[in-house]
């Protein structure tokens, strides 16, 4: 049973006792990310997730390291489009160190001006490594493209450009800004003391301020995008998207379930067409994402350049048969299993439990059972898919990019659906 205890400040932890386990999972879960940016400080949320590392006035970085890793434990940190998380994992009678930590990090962080100016480059380098995959970059110009101006087009990392302008006095004002109680959603599974969990992670927290009210962004409106960029790389990368669901869409286990049958496992359409009958790519998928008021929705593939032609009218063909045909019972009912087995099998961890209650919280506010999920699931039916199709691949808004070697790259590609 998920417990909800919300402290006077705003502050909201939900915690879980499971005896069955050894560990406790705890995840610091702030409302707060790229979406909350804008050109000027884009990448901020990202470089405070990584300064909250560098030490507190208690504590220097190799001392936080040390002091979760004496006991066996271990501690990560995420930065999401709409969220930033903070993690740990630890012996379950060692959970009061992995809060200390933690809350420590986030009420106390030093954020020094040496220690961001070191933290930069390191940052500077996890860019030019995402922009050095082609898939990344691929799926990254493709966002920025198809909802420009929006804070959601922008990447979580933020810039080479906007990094380099970025200073600690920017990432203090973010901080001000964001990291006040009623953003903080602390989420805690496994077996560990409850009660003496909650005393703690009230007492570490009750002097933090509530903040004023921070208007959340709406959804951005979709532009059709249409580019081949050039690399000196062997494979050529192509990326389609499209509209998706947002978070809390009653569709969401039809858009889970199209994303399955589609390209979602090695039994979909677009593995068993383009890569088994055919052997024209090693990698090819479909993939969904959902915000709080938007979504989308697209197909990656990886292939021969001279094949590239040949792989988008496949994709096309199978775009064509979803939206005419639908499923077969046989594919949505494997979909249906595989989803199920995902939620069931997913309650085996603890850090996912931990997640599992803060975005029931930080998006639905309330938490959503197994036995809800499941019916909803099962209720899933072949007409609602294909009209979900139908609603999803639209070819004035269906957007694509080919990443490939120039000499061999054709001027445009078409999809024919």
């Amino acid at each position: 049973m998920i417990q909800k205890t919300t402290l006077p400040n705003g502050a909201r932890i939900l915690t879980e006792v499971v005896n069955e386990v050894y560990s406790a999972s705890i995840g610091v879960w702030v409302d707060v990310g790229s979406e909350d940016e804008n050109e000027h400080n884009n990448g901020v949320s990202h470089c405070l997730e990584h300064m909250l590392f560098k030490g507190t006035s208690k504590r220097t970085a190799q001392e936080i390291s040390q002091e979760i890793e004496d006991v066996g434990g271990s501690l990560g940190a995420a930065t999401g489009k709409e969220n930033t998380c903070f993690y740990g994992r630890v012996m379950g009678d060692q959970l009061h160190v992995a809060v200390d930590l933690l809350l420590d990090m986030i009420v106390d962080a030093n954020l020094d001006k040496d220690d961001f100016e070191l933290e930069r480059q390191v940052i500077l380098e996890e860019i030019k490594m995402y922009d050095d995959d082609p898939e990344d970059y691929a799926h990254e110009t493709l966002i920025l493209n198809i909802w420009p101006g929006h804070p959601l087009g922008l990447p979580i990392t933020g810039t080479f450009e906007t990094v380099s302008g970025i200073d600690e006095k920017i990432v203090r004002a973010h901080v001000d800004q964001f990291y006040r109680p009623e953003r903080l959603v602390i989420s805690i599974a496994g077996n560990f003391d409850e009660q003496k969990a909650i005393d703690q992670i009230a007492a570490a927290i009750s002097d933090m301020k509530p903040g004023s009210a921070q208007k959340k962004v709406g959804a951005p409106k979709m532009h059709k995008y249409r580019a081949v960029k050039h690399r000196d790389i062997e494979q050529a990368h192509i990326s389609i998207v499209s509209d998706g669901l947002k978070i809390t869409d009653e569709q969401r286990y039809v858009f889970a379930i199209l994303d399955l049958c589609l390209g979602g496992n090695m039994s979909s359409r677009l593995f068993q067409e383009v890569r088994e009958k055919r052997g024209l790519v090693y990698t090819i998928n479909s993939f969904r994402e959902s915000h709080r008021e938007n979504g989308l929705f697209g197909v990656y593939a990886g292939a021969s350049p001279k094949q590239v032609g040949t792989v988008l009218d496949l994709i096309s063909e199978e775009f064509l048969r979803m939206k005419s045909d639908g499923f077969t019972d046989a594919e949505i009912n494997r979909g249906k299993i595989q989803l199920r087995s995902e939620l069931l099998l997913g309650l085996e961890s603890m850090r996912n439990r931990t997640a599992r209650s803060a975005y029931g919280e930080l998006f639905y506010g309330r938490q959503l059972t197994v036995e809800e999920i499941v019916a909803d699931i099962d209720r899933v039916t072949s007409a609602q898919i294909k009209d979900l199709a139908n609603a999803l691949i639209k070819p004035d808004l269906l957007s694509m990019i080919v990443v490939g070697p120039e000499s061999e790259l054709q001027a445009s590609y078409e999809l024919a659906c």
